[in-house]
């Protein structure tokens, strides 16, 4: 083997070197590193749903100091302010129900009032006679009128098939008569079919008529039937799913939620009503969430019976807050103020303006106040 020296080692070193730095110099230099791709940003929520929120004074209390007391913490939630006010007679006349101090105290909160008018004792019978009906109409505009409200509900309930062209004509006749501006919001009894053509509401006509609509989705089970859940989630997607392929714009559906529940002793029909701020308050011991539903239920033992409740908790009503939001729907509606607890409130108002719940808590809640909640 032939042995080179220090020195022709080193002049090959050199050589190496000089070859290395040339085709450096031939390839360029190493390529920039490419920039971090860069991160999607996350989804924008959806836009913010209406909120309706009906009152109805129970028969036989007396009306509460501040019904709206609750409301004070999450201004702005509620859009409209539904009363139920007035009564449609037979003969088309209109008759008021006591209203005390609230008129004042949705002025304080600037709450836009849209009363509810029923058909008394589910009469048709001035939706028949075209002077009953033209009665009730003017009415009823007058009414909006006089008081300055900002729109109506009307909430006809009890009718038969053979009422729907009667109930179209009518509302197109309120329509025509109330002031430019007002809302005219329509509330509907789920279909039992797609196409609806045995309801007494026309919901393709009626659509083209209305400003909004309610759709009570509730009170499958309740009095007058065997114990089961309110309003089933899949049964609501359903109803929503019927009243969209019946013809009614989503941006006009809203979709109603109740916030109470009924007490059935076992093997009756016969129901009461539970306001959910009882059951929130245990007093009929802790109940079991059906997540299949989304729904509460419990039972319990008095005077030796059996009983079984059904109810929207507050969780419920987030899940329900969120299908209105799945079908693009206009808005919800709460059956009804009074109902409700300050922990309910909180949870709606965090799912409608999508922040935690711990952001629109009031921080002077006694409700909350040490239990973790």
């Amino acid at each position: 083997m032939q042995k080179f020296g220090p020195y022709a080692r080193t002049a090959t070193l050199a050589v190496a070197l000089a070859a290395s730095l040339a085709g450096c110099a031939f390839m360029g230099a190493p390529p920039a590193p490419k920039p971090a791709p860069r991160l999607a940003a996350p989804p924008a929520p959806p836009p913010r749903l209406k909120v309706m929120a009906f009152y109805d004074q129970t028969a036989g209390q007396a009306a509460p100091p501040n019904p709206l007391a609750l409301l004070k913490s999450h201004p702005g939630l509620v859009t409209e302010l539904a009363p139920f006010w007035y009564k449609v007679e037979p003969t088309g006349s209109v008759v008021g129900r006591p209203q005390d101090n609230l008129p004042a105290l949705a002025q304080q909160q600037h709450l836009p009032l849209v009363p509810l008018f029923n058909n008394a004792q589910g009469n048709d019978t001035f939706l028949k006679d075209p002077a009953a009906r033209s009665r009730a109409v003017n009415a009823i505009a007058g009414l909006v009128r006089t008081h300055r409200y900002a729109g109506v509900n009307i909430d006809f309930q009890g009718l038969s098939p053979a009422d729907r062209q009667d109930l179209t004509t009518f509302m197109d006749a309120l329509a025509r008569a109330l002031p430019k501006g007002s809302l005219l919001s329509m509330s509907v009894v789920p279909l039992k079919t797609t196409n609806g053509s045995q309801s007494a509401y026309d919901y393709r006509a009626l659509d083209h008529i209305v400003g909004a609509m309610v759709l009570m989705a509730y009170d499958l089970h309740g009095d007058g039937t065997p114990p089961g859940p309110v309003s089933p989630i899949r049964w609501v997607s359903r109803a929503i799913y019927r009243a969209r392929q019946a013809g009614v714009e989503a941006s006009k559906l809203y979709l109603g939620i109740a916030n109470y529940g009924y007490d059935w002793p076992e093997g009756s029909s016969k129901a009461t009503t539970v306001p959910l701020k009882v059951m929130h308050a245990y007093r009929y011991g802790h109940y079991r969430y059906v997540p299949r539903y989304q729904e509460a239920t419990t039972t319990y033992v008095s005077h030796g019976v059996k009983h079984v409740i059904w109810f929207v908790p507050d969780r419920g009503a987030v899940a329900r807050i969120r299908l209105a939001e799945r079908y693009h729907l206009a808005g919800v509606a709460f059956w009804r103020v009074g109902y409700e607890d300050e922990r309910w409130w909180n949870a709606v108002a965090a799912a409608v303006m999508h922040r935690p719940v711990a952001a629109v808590r009031p921080h002077h809640s006694p409700q909350h106040k040490g239990t973790g909640r």
